[in-house]
This record gives structure tokens, sequence and C-alpha cells, in this order.
């Protein structure tokens, strides 16, 4: 079994490729959290290094967080694009279960990973004769309440500590219990690929491929908790609604002409999401009989990342669903792994590709509902 296993919870990005259990190369990237523009050029890379293609992948694994919003989302994006187009199996495995596959004594095993503020993500494994068991769940809570709940639920174990907040917080870890141990291995504090890979190669073993691959997300992200102290308004667009609206505050992909043009038509409607009474993202459909085509989901560029898209895109849906659309489709670079994600956690899929559409360099996938 070939496996392809990419790792992009945090500010290291690193591909690897395993041949049953033994692997068979690795390589990881640290620049910070750029996954968007550095993880498929490592793709590229170690496929032409190890002389291997993409369809000779038996199987593709990726970390689903917690960690990095961003990253976790452009890794599981990037693995579902490969899936859905290529028919290759896929399973998704925590940040917290790759870190336990790095400890190799039998014993209990507490993945944390820091989540800031004094707060962070944890899960508990058994390790016996090679088996991994998960006792408890993974979650997020406060430091101090996660170690008061080890300790007394473990009073009577040793809990070997892995992730990078064994470092952050550990003289509040060997304050609370003289059974709490910290690792000793420089490396544990991220998840290694490899790692990971073999983790997916044993819940793949088990349960099969995972066939709704998606983030595995604890806590809110910083964008919803941003727009829930918002009142964003959504409402139908207006030609009046143009009056002050600059193209350039989102992006040059279209122009004011336009947008009249698709106000005025009987087969287009756009609505738009208003903060202040001020145009912070707007998107249209053209409908066609009993089906619907997104012509554009766009954000004013200081509102990205705060559920705004989202929002118009499940209004969008309602609209269709109103209206009795039984197709909906769209299309979108194969560079934009956000939007890709954002689609796909709605419940588009590919169906097909414009090759080099998008300035004559990349790819636009044809995505349907």
């Amino acid at each position: 079994m070939k496996v392809l296993s990419i790792e992009t919870s945090s500010k290291i990005c690193s591909v690897a490729i395993l041949e049953d259990k033994h692997l068979v190369k690795k390589i990881e990237l640290n620049n910070g959290l750029t996954h968007s523009e550095t993880l498929m050029p490592l793709i590229k890379q170690i496929l032409e290094e190890t002389n291997l293609t993409l369809p000779q992948m038996d199987l593709l694994v990726c970390d689903i967080g917690p960690g990095s919003f961003t990253g976790i989302r452009i890794g599981v994006a990037t693995v579902k694009a490969f899936s859905d187009s290529l028919d290759i199996p896929a399973v998704g495995i925590s940040s917290l279960e790759g870190l336990a596959y790095s400890i190799k004594t039998d014993g209990i095993i507490c993945n944390i990973i820091d989540c800031k503020n004094d707060n962070c993500y944890y899960a508990v494994y058994q390790l016996e004769n090679g088996q991994y068991t998960l006792l408890e769940s993974p979650k997020a809570d406060s430091v101090e309440n996660c170690l008061t709940f080890l300790n007394y639920k473990y009073a009577n174990s040793t809990i070997t500590f892995v992730g990078d907040a064994c470092e952050i917080y550990k003289d509040k870890i060997k304050t609370t219990s003289s059974n709490f141990a910290l690792p000793n291995n420089e490396k544990s504090d991220t998840v290694d690929v490899y790692a990971l890979g073999i983790a997916g190669i044993h819940k793949y073993i088990q349960f099969g491929e995972d066939k709704n691959l998606l983030p595995l997300y604890l806590k809110k992200p910083q964008a919803q908790r941003q727009l829930e102290g918002k009142n964003i308004i959504i409402e139908n667009m207006k030609m009046s609604d143009l009056e002050n609206l600059k193209i350039s505050d989102f992006d040059d992909f279209w122009n004011i002409d336009i947008l009249k043009d698709e106000l005025t038509s009987e087969t287009s409607q756009f609505i738009c999401a208003k903060y202040e009474n001020k145009i912070v993202g707007f998107a249209g459909i053209k409908i066609v009989l009993d089906e619907a085509d997104i012509m554009n989901i766009a954000v004013k560029k200081d509102y990205r990342r705060q559920g705004i898209a989202t929002l118009l895109l499940n209004h969008i849906l309602n609209i269709c669903k109103e209206k009795g659309i039984k197709t909906i489709n769209l299309e979108v670079n194969e560079e934009n792994f956000s939007a890709i994600s954002l689609y796909q956690n709605f419940g588009f899929e590919e169906c097909g590709r414009r090759k080099q559409y998008y300035d004559n360099k990349y790819d636009a996938i044809l995505m349907k509902k």
C-alpha cells in the first residue's frame, strides 16, 4: 500500500510517502503559515523524487486538526480534491492522535496542544502492545482544568505528555503530579507526518475511508467569533447599493457596468452582506429552469476570514431551495483552497476542470451540488 501523508496543522508544512508502514520519503518546510503556496510544490517535489504519481497512491492521509484553522482547511481541501478526482480513498487523523504515535512506550499518553491564553486542546490515549486506544476524546479546555481532571481520574497512573504545550506549561505539569512525565524527544512538540501516515493506515484498515472528511474544530474559529460580535445583515442587492461600491475593495474580477446588467436581468439574483449599512460582501446566481450557477461570492478585503462568505453561501442555498432549484453549479480557482473547502463543507463536489483557465496557469475546478 502506497500512502501520501499531508500535515498542515502547524507552521511546518510536511509531506511523506509510505510503502505500507515503511517511510519512503519525507519533506518538511518551515516557512510559517504559507501552506497555500508551499503544499502543492512539496507534493510535486516528493512525487518527482520518488518517481511516483498521484494515481499510484492507494491511500491519502491528512491532519484534520486541531491547529491552524487555515492550514487544516488547505490540507483537507487538497486531499478531498485528490480523492474525488482520482477515486483514491482518504482518511483524516486528528493532530492529537498523530502526536500519540510519536510515543512508542506502553502507557497512558496525554496529547496537549496550546491554544493561547492558558487554554489547550487535549486527548488521552493508551498504548499497549502496539495498539493505541482512545481514552478521552479531543476537547478544548483551560490547562488548569485539563491537569486537574487527569490528576483526579488517573491518579495512580503515569501519564506521558506530548505536544507543543508541554514546553509552555511544563512547570504546571510538573507541579500538578509526580506521575506526569514530559517527553524527552525534542521533535515530539509537533505532529510528525510519517507518524500521521501510520495512524492513517491503522484507521483505514480498521474503519475504511472517511466518506465525510471534514476539519475537526474543537472551538469556534476566530473569524466566527469576530463575526458574532457584528450585526451582519443579508439582503437583496439593489441598484442604489452600487453608488458607493468600490470593486477594488473586493477584487478586480468584474466592473460596475457588468453588475448593473446582472441586477436588471430577470434570470439573475444578487444578495449583499451589510455591516453598519455598508456592503462588506455580495454574491450572485443566474437561474435557468431548475439549475443555478453561482457567479461569484465576494468579500471586502478587510472583512475576510470572518465567516461572511459562509453567510452568503448559506443564504444563496436557501434561495435556491425556495425556488425549487435541483442543481447548483460553480467554478473556482484550484489555488483557492479556502473557497474549495467552504464549498465542500456545503456538499459541493468536483465534476470537471477547465485547464489553465485562470491566467493561463491555474485550472478552474467545476463543482456541483
